[in-house]
């Protein structure tokens, strides 16, 4: 997770969403597939700005990233949906063995009903190392406020 997680939190919360029943990975093995979650609350929108800024630099894997900019390659990244919303972080991540496309896809719009708002800014890395896209509300890159 990078610099997030030494951040100062109000709250934070891990936990594994599990799929019931088996299905085939990208290596053929069957696996009940799973999401990891972990939401970082924080007491106000200054400090969620704050840990922004110190997060960017050191994104997940300790790559930097840089507002609203969309990269190509992000190594060691597995595929991830970052929703930032009001004072709280939520990632999600999928294994890279259990990554496709259209799966991912369909995967994020659900997962978008339940930890986003219209408001969210959502930070996308589709597919195992990148691309990494700014999906929604995308701060101005000339904006100050994560950098």
């Amino acid at each position: 997770m990078g610099a997030l997680e030494a951040e100062e939190t109000a709250t934070r919360t891990h936990f594994k969403l599990e799929a019931r029943e088996k299905t085939e990975d990208n290596l053929g093995r069957s696996v009940k597939r799973s999401v990891h979650v972990q939401v970082f609350s924080f007491e106000s929108i200054d400090d969620l700005n704050w840990a922004m800024k110190r997060w960017l630099p050191d994104f997940i894997d300790h790559s930097a990233v840089r507002p609203g900019r969309d990269v190509k390659n992000v190594p060691h990244v597995d595929p991830s949906v970052v929703i930032i919303d009001g004072t709280s972080i939520a990632v999600l991540t999928l294994s890279c063995s259990q990554f496709d496309l259209e799966s991912f896809r369909d995967w994020r719009q659900r997962m978008l009903t339940y930890f986003g708002s219209a408001s969210a800014v959502v930070i996308e890395v589709q597919g195992c190392e990148g691309p990494l896209m700014w999906t929604k509300n995308a701060p101005d890159p000339k904006d100050r406020s994560w950098k």
